[in-house]
């Protein structure tokens, strides 16, 4: 059995293929960067505004100094997410298996953020969306 493609499907590929070959060759580069490394920005719209917004909030403006900026993703903003994602970064630099259950879950993982981590990163709101990057890349 072959699958076929909506009509509707096709027509959005090529608008995305032609808006993506509007593009200047540094442009194309950082598109690409962003969509490997990305999950939620997924139309020309998103990747517009999200580019804009890389250049604006953190001066970025090349493939080259997004992948060396760029540290994480995940969904949803607030400082749940913050605080997630001081637990993941303590975890992969400082494992607590071996700490007793006691110690391992009185961590304060905002306080962790607010305290130490959002020195040296940013993390940047897009589309309900929060993304994470190093200050100094």
């Amino acid at each position: 059995m072959t699958a076929t493609l909506s009509p509707e499907f096709v027509a959005a590929r090529e608008a995305f293929a032609k808006w993506y070959d509007s593009k200047d060759a540094d442009t194309q580069e950082l598109i690409d960067s962003i969509a490997e490394r990305t999950s939620f920005i997924i139309d020309e719209e998103e990747y517009d505004a999200f580019i804009l917004q890389l250049a604006r909030d953190l001066e970025i403006t090349s493939a080259a100094e997004f992948e060396d900026a760029f540290y994480a993703e995940y969904e949803y903003i607030g400082e749940r997410i913050t605080s997630k994602f001081a637990e993941d970064f303590c975890e992969d630099v400082y494992p607590t298996d071996s700490l007793p259950d006691v110690y391992k879950y009185a961590i304060d993982y905002q306080l962790v953020w607010y305290s130490m981590l959002r020195h040296d990163f940013y993390d940047m709101e897009f589309k309900g969306n929060t993304y994470i990057f190093n200050r100094n890349y």
